[in-house]
């Protein structure tokens, strides 16, 4: 992982507390934003469970999350682990048509141990990658706002 940052074409500035957030794939220790209303707002990768090698996690792969931030109205505390799917990522993801899908954040929706939705409401848009792996309840909470 690369520590100092050259340009500012490597990076998403999000929070001054947070540092900086890089264009990379979803690995271990990369902080994500939750996009639901389960109470948390920022969360940390421990451990990427599906993906390239398990070191890297896309769209729609689950990965193993840590709560970091809290929102006012919560269902979690901080510390506590969770499964989680990762919805957006700032890195682009091309598909077969030849178009390609990028996002601002990288974000994540928090599952349960039963891999079931934990909030009530998705928040923003979702990766097309979603449809292809049969995330249905996603899609059909987000309302079908695919990139």
């Amino acid at each position: 992982m690369v520590n100092t940052v050259d340009s500012k074409s490597n990076t998403c500035w999000f929070d001054s507390s947070w540092g900086y957030f890089f264009k990379f794939m979803i690995q271990v220790q990369t902080k994500l934003k939750a996009a639901d209303n389960s109470g948390a707002r920022f969360v940390q990768c421990i451990k990427a469970l599906k993906g390239f090698n398990r070191t890297y996690a896309f769209c729609g792969d689950f990965i193993l999350i840590s709560i970091k931030k809290l929102r006012l109205i919560r269902k979690v505390k901080v510390g506590e682990i969770h499964l989680g799917v990762v919805s957006r990522t700032v890195k682009e993801t091309r598909f077969l048509d030849g178009s390609l899908s990028k996002f601002n954040t990288n974000s994540v929706i928090i599952l349960n141990k039963k891999k079931r939705i934990l909030g009530t409401r998705l928040f923003g848009w979702v990766s097309r990658n979603l449809r292809q792996k049969k995330f249905l309840r996603i899609l059909i909470l987000c309302g079908y706002n695919l990139i």
